[in-house]
């Protein structure tokens, strides 16, 4: 079992394409490439870390949920009320959503949030921040500890974690 991270997918907003630049022409294809490109990467047995901005609108966040492999755990963003409003109608039997601004995963030696952290819990002892805010400002840095997982910055895929801090690691020892 692997741990995964990502966020920003929002499933079904047709203004992320320009937004964002992403290369899809049409919402229809931009939902069915983010779904491909996850399943590429993530196995049933995965867990997923979704840190905000999952979905526009409750039809197409219940489409992509039941799409995508992995036990999904969504940690609140900007954009989530279409994950709130599918809980209140069909219940989250296939993931769980965690309202915390910060969630720890020690395991992976992480600290997760939508929006970037200045400090963080274990911080000089190593661990990374993880976060989901899609503002390019806001990217992976070795030297900080720092990574930002948002689809658009990893080939829209999610980003299996042990394999980012060991390629972040092998890049800081070479500097």
């Amino acid at each position: 079992m692997k741990i995964f991270l990502t966020s920003n997918q929002q499933f079904g907003r047709n203004g992320a394409i320009d937004t964002y630049k992403r290369p899809f022409s049409s919402v229809n294809e931009m939902n069915f490439e983010l779904i491909d490109r996850w399943n590429s990467v993530v196995s049933e047995d995965d867990t997923v870390y979704v840190l905000g901005n999952f979905a526009w609108d409750p039809e197409s966040a219940e489409l992509a949920v039941k799409a995508l492999h992995g036990n999904i755990i969504f940690l609140n963003g900007e954009y989530d009320n279409a994950i709130e409003e599918i809980i209140e109608v069909i219940g989250s039997d296939d993931f769980s959503f965690l309202y915390n601004a910060i969630e720890e995963v020690p395991e992976a030696n992480v600290v997760l949030s939508y929006w970037p952290l200045m400090d963080w819990p274990e911080k000089d002892k190593g661990t990374y921040s993880v976060i989901g805010y899609p503002d390019k400002k806001y990217q992976t840095n070795h030297k900080t500890k720092i990574i930002n997982c948002a689809c658009d910055f990893w080939d829209f895929k999610p980003i299996d974690i042990t394999k980012t801090i060991e390629l972040l690691i092998s890049v800081g020892s070479q500097c």
